[in-house]
């Protein structure tokens, strides 16, 4: 009961910020363009509280899932209901309701960056522990004498210990060539790598040990006692020495009683597991549900400012992929509503500090990107109607704004159909089936 409830509160306070944060921006802009603000809800209507002050009513709704800002002259739905006062929505420029409309998904976006910013510099990055490479065939780093297994303990004469400092020195000065350390055999070799324009790449791949690090509950591996810190040494009476041998020979063995060693504290174990059969057919594959352990290094606020547009951009650009992708049974199988995203509050808030601000800022980029899609109703909607508007010098005709807008309430629906079905199947379904099977 306690968990269900810390639960429910992870999800109400992930929500509440990033609806908070979405709504303020259109807010921000509309009161510096002039355009009265009659409305800041937090949840949709029936109203549960609210005060006014000034001319904007602010209140939290009983329907949690979203919030709005009702600008003068905008109806929620249908016709706009503007007078032709100055303070309306409609009465400003294309250019101004525009930045009204972006600065919603913009704060997201920046909420996102603040909050990975403040992640990388309190904790630092997720890294890996070895500098251990393997290399592509036929690659400039083999040619130059690099083989699988090396160690590179630095770089220009700059120490490395772990995956972050090895990337970061390459990167650094690949453009003026490199001088390696390089242990191989307890030998310590040097090797030079010749200098590489921007699109260059040496081939170097990060060799990843086998040690265990996140162990997914409800998965084999938890079911068999693995834990943090335990290191595979054999599957299916092969051994393995990195992640990748270790993850085929699993993959290759889906619903089927595997042996598998591993160390512990110095001890050697035995145990049977059978990797979860994913997929269908011939791309049917194993997993036990772990992931390779990595370790916490410190970065500078520069690096970490670096870092956070970073993954800003590559999350808008997976989340983008994925949307491209949709259409596939395998891809819209995976998508999650409400069920889904209040147990990642919950499991994140469980997990400490880190992981849930981690957690808000993921999905303060979904909700960025999904609200800039062109479906009427969402922001990416008015910005298209305000789009034609510009090229035809005057808005579409209250018809057609009616009828897309009804469109786009349908689609929505269907979306939350088919989400509320996934959460449904995913987290009550299936659980059901397992506990009688």
């Amino acid at each position: 009961m306690l968990d269900f409830l810390g639960t429910i509160v992870s999800f109400i306070i992930a929500l509440g910020i990033l609806v908070f944060v979405h709504e303020l921006g259109h807010f921000l802009v509309a009161k510096r363009a002039g355009i009265r603000v009659e409305r800041f809800s937090l949840g949709y209507p029936p109203k549960m509280v609210g005060f006014t002050w000034g001319e904007t009513e602010y209140c939290i709704s009983w329907v949690p899932f979203g919030g709005y800002v009702k600008v003068a002259g905008m109806a929620d739905v249908g016709a706009d209901d503007a007078t032709g006062a100055p303070w309306e929505f409609p009465s400003k420029s294309v250019g101004t309701r525009i930045g009204v409309i972006v600065a919603g998904p913009l704060m997201n976006f920046i909420f996102a960056f603040f909050a990975f910013v403040l992640l990388y510099n309190a904790y630092g990055i997720d890294t890996i522990d070895s500098t251990q490479v393997n290399l592509e065939p036929e690659s400039i780093a083999a040619r130059q004498g690099i083989l699988d297994g090396d160690t590179i303990t630095r770089v220009n004469g700059t120490l490395v210990t772990n995956a972050y400092e090895l990337s970061r020195a390459l990167e650094a000065g690949h453009r003026a060539g490199l001088a390696l350390e390089v242990e191989r055999n307890e030998q310590v070799l040097g090797v030079d790598l010749p200098a590489v324009d921007d699109e260059g790449d040496y081939g170097l791949r990060l060799l990843l040990p086998t040690t265990v690090g996140n162990v997914v509950d409800g998965m084999p591996a938890a079911d068999l006692g693995l834990m943090q810190g335990d290191r595979i040494t054999a599957v299916a009476g092969t051994a393995v020495q990195t992640w990748t041998q270790m993850r085929v020979a699993i993959s290759a063995h889906p619903d089927e009683a595997i042996a598998i060693i591993y160390q512990r504290d110095g001890a050697s174990i035995e145990g049977r597991i059978t990797p979860r059969g994913i997929g269908e057919g011939e791309d049917r594959f194993g997993q036990i549900g772990i992931s390779p352990f990595l370790s916490l290094t410190h970065v500078g606020f520069l690096d970490a400012t670096e870092l956070a547009l970073t993954n800003v951009v590559a999350s808008s650009g997976m989340i983008l992929e994925f949307l491209g992708r949709i259409y596939q049974p395998e891809n819209y199988n995976q998508v999650g509503g409400p069920i889904s995203i209040a147990k990642m509050a919950g499991d994140t808030a469980e997990r400490g500090t880190r992981d849930y601000i981690n957690f808000l800022a993921q999905l303060s980029v979904n909700l960025a990107i999904l609200n800039l899609l062109p479906i009427p109703v969402l922001d990416g909607g008015h910005l298209l109607f305000l789009g034609m508007e510009a090229i035809r010098g005057r808005p579409p005709s209250l018809r057609l704004r009616e009828i897309s807008q009804q469109v786009g309430l349908v689609v929505i629906l269907f979306i939350m159909v088919l989400v509320t079905f996934n959460d449904l199947s995913r987290h009550v379904v299936d659980p059901l089936i397992q506990l009688f099977q």
